[in-house]
């Protein structure tokens, strides 16, 4: 994703996908299946509007989740056009990651950038991960960030700006409401 909008703020994380997927109605085995999705990772046969991130070559791709049931199933959007969902069951732990985890383990592995509409009064460190806290510095031209911790809806990182500085302090990651500013930078 590269702008606010493409990424809903009723997320809760993302789904990596697997080769087959098959789209429930429901969080049961025995319901109605929606659509079945056979992923090949080649550009040319991939679907359109699905994916929340899709990197061919590594054949990784993502799905954003908007519930959870207790028993593995996670609710994926399936077409971001329409906003459709399905249900899919998990066949690992790790295929379903909430936010903290997804940015702990891609935004920290290869930094995260500032989707290109971000509000510039979210272009501030701050010394804290609080709403109040001091100012440290207002960034200008990121070249880039690395992330170290995620804390609520806050990130401590180090950016190089324009002037090749590192400066580390707490972004503002994502708002209360939901809405993502700053998305892992996976390559």
């Amino acid at each position: 994703p590269c702008y606010l909008n493409q990424i809903p703020a009723s997320a809760i994380g993302v789904y990596q996908t697997s080769k087959e997927l098959a789209l429930y109605t429901h969080p049961e085995a025995n319901s109605q299946i929606i659509k079945k999705l056979t992923l090949s990772y080649n550009s040319e046969t991939m679907p359109e509007n699905v994916f929340a991130l899709l990197i061919n070559q590594k054949e990784l791709g993502f799905l954003y989740v908007t519930d959870i049931d207790e028993d593995g199933w996670v609710e994926v959007i399936y077409d971001k056009t329409s906003g459709s969902k399905g249900w899919v069951k998990t066949e690992d732990k790790m295929q379903f990651l909430p936010w903290i985890n997804f940015y702990n383990l891609y935004g920290r592995k290869y930094g995260i950038r500032i989707l290109k509409d971000t509000p510039k009064d979210f272009y501030t460190l701050y010394s804290r991960s609080e709403d109040l806290s001091q100012p440290l510095s207002k960034l200008n031209y990121v070249q880039k960030i690395k992330l170290t911790k995620i804390s609520g809806n806050w990130a401590l990182v180090t950016v190089v700006d324009l002037d090749k500085t590192p400066k580390t302090g707490w972004l503002k990651w994502r708002n209360s409401d939901g809405v993502i500013f700053a998305f892992p930078n996976i390559k």
